[in-house]
């Protein structure tokens, strides 16, 4: 790949950043900000990622993820189920950021990958690949999976003093969807793909 030129996201000094090798990092000379990482089969790693999240997080949402028993009486909530709860508690606005930072923005975010290394595979780019590419940089810091999971988990520290509590298996799915998830992260790489882009958009226009 011949060298190109990119803003430093902190400092926006113009530079070029030369080929890198597999693990290889570019920083801005002026205030060290990471830039780039380059890593071998980053495209095939990032679908495979994306598609292995994708499908730990539907496991995640249709299997049992909490099971409340109290006095005899039993309960089973699924990862679904847990935020509408909130939601009847009266914190809407809790509920609904939940829901986008967990679910939704991470949903759109894996179809934009997924469709995204589908467009760079075909022979021919795909409609709107510039446009989903944008859009999947600005979901991305939206991506707050960790976050909610962590959340879910103390929020049911006072609850188990009242309650017996048993995780289902929604938990460890969703556990293997957030690996998956950051993995995907890993080989994103903004100034890679859109290197990837413009190179695969010359060939289409040839």
């Amino acid at each position: 790949m011949k060298k190109r030129h990119i803003a430093c996201h902190d400092c926006e000094l113009l530079m070029q950043v030369p080929a890198l090798k597999h693990r290889e990092k570019a920083y801005c000379p002026q205030c060290g900000y990471v830039l780039t990482r380059f890593y071998q089969h980053a495209q095939t790693k990032l679908f495979v990622s994306a598609i292995t999240a994708l499908i730990f997080l539907i496991f995640a949402i249709r299997f049992p993820f909490i099971i409340f028993s109290l006095h005899g009486d039993e309960k089973t909530l699924t990862l679904v189920e847990s935020i509408q709860n909130i939601d009847s508690m009266s914190y809407m606005l809790i509920s609904a950021l939940l829901a986008f930072t967990a679910f939704i923005i991470p949903i759109c975010f894996l179809l934009c990958v997924i469709y995204i290394s589908i467009s760079f595979k075909a022979k021919n780019l795909l409609p709107l690949t510039a446009a989903i590419l944008k859009l999947t940089i600005l979901l991305k810091p939206w991506n707050m999976a960790e976050i909610f999971i962590i959340s879910i988990l103390v929020s049911f520290i006072k609850v188990q003093t009242m309650a017996s509590i048993e995780f289902g298996h929604a938990l460890f799915f969703y556990l293997a969807f957030i690996i998956s998830l950051s993995a995907s992260f890993i080989y994103f790489d903004r100034y890679q793909l859109w290197s990837l882009y413009q190179l695969k958009n010359k060939r289409s226009e040839v």
